[in-house]
């Protein structure tokens, strides 16, 4: 993944469940899961959605993928941890999941032609702190159509950890020209945001 220069942080095998282990917890942990990402979710316009990643998110990706796949070699279920693992912020970036949500399929190919280039237009505006482009999975590129999953970061400067952390307007900005689309985060995102910064830093 094309990023600036940080600290990585990590998920270890002990912080995954064994399938048995995850089946019978699943429904204590499903529902927080299922809330740590809804406040993490932002609408950037019609048909595009930010998801911010923290560790508790990532490591639901990752158990509801053994589940889904009945992934249980040690090896395999490691190979699922590394994968993840570039979607954890950093103490100095935030990560996040972009979903271009086309439903029907004719309409799907020719709109993700037509937002080829959008890596060069998404980022976040810090009220006071300017702005951070996103990095995308270089990965994912393509001349002829984006992906409609995109796993991006936003690196972060001291003065712009400092705004979040003091719960300053924060807002994602897409400038394509055929995606012009601006959302604000809600204070209760922007909170959350600021806590896996935080956790990142110490974790």
């Amino acid at each position: 993944m094309q990023t600036s220069e940080r600290h990585k942080n990590h998920l270890s095998r002990d912080q995954i469940l064994d399938l048995g282990d995850y089946e019978r917890q699943r429904d204590e942990i499903r529902p927080r899961a299922i809330a740590a990402r809804g406040i993490r979710r932002v609408e950037v316009g019609p048909n595009a959605t930010l998801a911010f990643e923290n560790r508790e998110t990532v490591v639901y990706q990752i158990q509801e993928m053994l589940r889904a796949e009945r992934i249980a070699r040690e090896e395999e279920v490691r190979h699922e941890i590394d994968t993840y693992t570039d979607l954890l912020p950093s103490p100095s970036e935030l990560s996040a999941t972009l979903m271009l949500e086309f439903p029907a399929v004719d309409e799907r190919s020719v709109r993700l032609s037509e937002l080829v280039g959008f890596e060069d237009h998404l980022h976040l505006e810090i009220e006071g702190a300017g702005k951070s482009a996103a990095y995308f999975d270089q990965r994912q590129m393509d001349e002829e159509k984006i992906s409609a999953v995109q796993f991006v970061r936003f690196p972060l400067s001291g003065e712009q950890l400092r705004a979040l952390a003091a719960g300053r307007r924060l807002r994602v900005v897409a400038d394509h020209p055929r995606y012009r689309h601006a959302a604000d985060v809600p204070e209760s995102t922007v909170r959350a945001l600021a806590a896996d910064l935080r956790e990142a830093l110490h974790g």
